[in-house]
C-alpha cells in the first residue's frame, strides 16, 4: 500500500474522527503544539503517526521476507537430521532454522537502517516534520549543492557505518562467521 495513503488513513482515523468521537486524538503535523510546549512526552505524542506509518510499511515486506527464508531453510537438510534425531519441533526452529534464516533479514535491515536516517520524503511531507529527506528536496529546489554533497556525503558514511554493524552482528548470531 502506498505510503501517502497509510499516513492519510491513519490521520483520518487517529486524528480526525477520534476528535470527532469525544476520544483522545493524535496530532497530525510538526513536531510540539505551541500551546503545550517543547516536552519529551510532546515529542512522542506528534511521532505516533509518522512512526506508525514506516513500521507498517516495513513490516509488511519484512514479514514476507522472514516467511521464505525460513520455509527455505526448513527445506534443509541438517533440519531433517534434527528431527529425526527426536528434537522438538519448536527447540530445531529457535535452534537451527531460525539463526540461518535470519542472516539474509540481518542484511535487509542493515540497509534499510540508513535509508531511514536519509529520511523518509513523503512521511516527512505529509506530517510536516523537518528531517533529512525534507531537507535534501527543499536544497534540491534551489540547487544548493553544498548541502546537497553533505547530505549523501552523511548518508553514505551511515552505508558504511550499519554495513559495519552489520557484520559484527552476523559473528553474534551465527558463531560460524568469525570477523578477522
Amino acid at each position: 500500500m502506498p505510503v501517502f495513503w497509510l499516513a492519510l488513513m491513519l490521520m483520518y482515523i487517529f486524528a480526525v474522527n477520534f476528535r470527532r468521537w469525544g476520544l483522545p486524538y493524535l496530532p497530525t503535523v510538526g513536531m510540539y503544539d505551541p500551546s503545550v510546549g517543547k516536552t519529551p512526552l510532546e515529542l512522542m505524542r506528534h511521532m505516533v503517526l509518522p512512526v506508525a506509518t514506516l513500521a507498517i510499511i516495513s513490516t509488511a515486506g519484512y514479514s514476507r521476507f522472514v516467511r521464505s527464508s525460513v520455509l527455505e531453510v526448513l527445506g534443509m537438510d541438517y533440519i531433517r537430521t534434527a528431527r529425526a534425531k527426536g528434537l522438538a519441533y519448536a527447540f530445531v526452529i529457535r535452534k537451527h532454522a531460525l539463526p540461518n534464516a535470519a542472516l539474509p533479514f540481518i542484511t535487509i535491515i542493515g540497509l534499510d537502517i540508513p535509508l531511514l536516517l536519509a529520511g523518509a520524503v513523503v512521511t516527512e511531507r505529509i506530517f510536516a516534520w523537518p528531517g533529512m529527506g525534507r531537507l535534501f528536496i527543499d536544497h534540491t529546489e534551489r540547487s544548493d549543492f553544498p548541502m546537497l554533497m553533505g547530505i549523501l556525503m552523511i548518508i553514505a558514511v551511515a552505508v558504511v557505518v550499519f554495513q559495519i554493524i552489520t557484520d559484527i552482528v552476523y559473528s553474534i548470531v551465527d558463531p560460524r562467521i568469525r570477523l578477522e
